[in-house]
């Protein structure tokens, strides 16, 4: 019977401890489902499993290898490994290869109810952890011009001024990031910062890597010269992400417009992905192109926003956008090239600026934090998003 919390064991010997094993999971109302190891990662995914036991045989290389496996393909699972042999080598190799604890065989009722006591206390306060996390959102472009970064530095102003909750904001256009320059600030520190450290990066080191705006947000910049961004790699980059989501109730990222190993690391750590794409056909095929990836590297397709942007004009209406990229817009953005290129230059957000630039974001922000909507503006502006609203 498949449940919804399901126990695979994998057996070297599949007909051993299944009275044991399904007496115990039984008190702990747990579903379980034996296989030999050759098929243990073709079960696996057809499971909606959250324990996995991996029984070494005589040849504990082998179970050692196929729990590395498990673990590189499923990170989240928990695992415990059965074994005759609990020397402290075999220990220490299982721990060390992602095993929560390792059970001695043959197997014994009380060391086994002790494991599972031990897997559903760890397992609770991963969930509670992850519960605790803050909401990562990452800005990318179908192409170039579309004003990612415009977007990406206003976003979190605005969810940082709304929320009043503390906001991070990332800049991973690593060879070109101008998220310090569109806030007029001399970082000292950057995400090459931590690609290069020689110790252990913790909460405290990425703190001194940040540099925190007058208005709040603290910002993890982009490298300061071109050739470090060579150092960063898709591992930098989920460290700091997953660090940023610990301490931060907002994690904003600002991406290249190119993907990237970092903007993957970016898309996988994501809640929301925020696609600018134009009403150009060009445009509309680089997003649809761009969604097809995403969708192919199994992001969520409810996590994906599509936004369109009229920074550039195109022919194309925004029903026929919308038919295009398989979903009605998350937001859309006017051509605001006065306010946009004003806040640039005085190197500072959009806030407390009216204009339909300002208010549109701040109708996205609301929308990914779940907040009131921003006051309507009026006069000119009424007029601006009345015309939009009836193409």
């Amino acid at each position: 019977m498949t449940s919804n919390r399901t126990v695979v064991w994998a057996g070297w010997d599949p007909t051993v401890n299944h009275a044991v094993v399904e007496s115990a999971v039984r008190q702990f109302d747990l579903a379980v489902r034996f296989c030999p190891h050759s098929d243990l990662l073709q079960v696996l995914p057809g499971e909606q499993c959250n324990l996995v036991v991996i029984e070494f045989g005589p040849d504990v290389r082998a179970g050692l290898e196929l729990l590395k496996d498990v673990m590189k393909r499923m990170p989240r699972i928990m695992a415990l490994v059965a074994s005759s042999d609990v020397s402290l080598p075999v220990m220490r190799a299982a721990i060390e290869a992602g095993a929560a604890d390792i059970l001695s065989l043959p197997l014994n009722p009380l060391e086994l109810n002790k494991a599972l006591v031990k897997v559903s206390q760890l397992a609770a306060r991963a969930a509670g952890a992850q519960a605790a996390q803050g909401t990562l959102i990452t800005i990318c472009g179908a192409r170039g011009g579309l004003g990612v970064t415009t977007v990406s530095v206003n976003l979190a102003f605005r969810m940082s001024t709304s929320t009043g909750r503390q906001t991070a904001l990332v800049d991973l256009d690593l060879q070109r990031g101008d998220v310090a320059a569109f806030l007029n600030i001399t970082p000292i520190n950057s995400l090459a910062t931590i690609a290069t450290a020689t110790g252990p990066v913790d909460d405290i080191f990425l703190a001194g890597t940040l540099t925190r705006h007058p208005k709040g947000v603290f910002i993890l910049p982009a490298p300061l010269h071109i050739e470090e961004a060579d150092a960063v790699g898709h591992d930098h980059v989920d460290m700091a992400l997953q660090l940023l989501r610990a301490q931060f109730a907002y994690t904003v990222v600002d991406t290249a417009r190119t993907i990237t190993s970092a903007t993957l690391a970016a898309f996988e750590q994501s809640d929301h992905i925020v696609l600018l794409a134009d009403r150009t056909v060009p445009g509309l095929r680089a997003a649809r192109r761009t969604l097809e990836l995403l969708l192919r590297l199994n992001i969520a397709n409810e996590r994906i926003r599509a936004v369109i942007s009229d920074v550039m004009a195109g022919p194309v209406s925004m029903q026929d956008a919308a038919r295009a990229l398989g979903r009605e817009p998350f937001g859309i953005l006017p051509r605001d090239d006065a306010a946009a290129t004003a806040a640039t230059n005085a190197g500072v957000p959009l806030n407390g600026k009216q204009s339909p630039l300002s208010f549109a974001i701040g109708e996205i922000a609301q929308k990914l934090t779940g907040l009131a909507p921003p006051a309507r503006p009026k006069g000119l502006l009424q007029r601006v998003f009345g015309k939009e609203v009836r193409k």
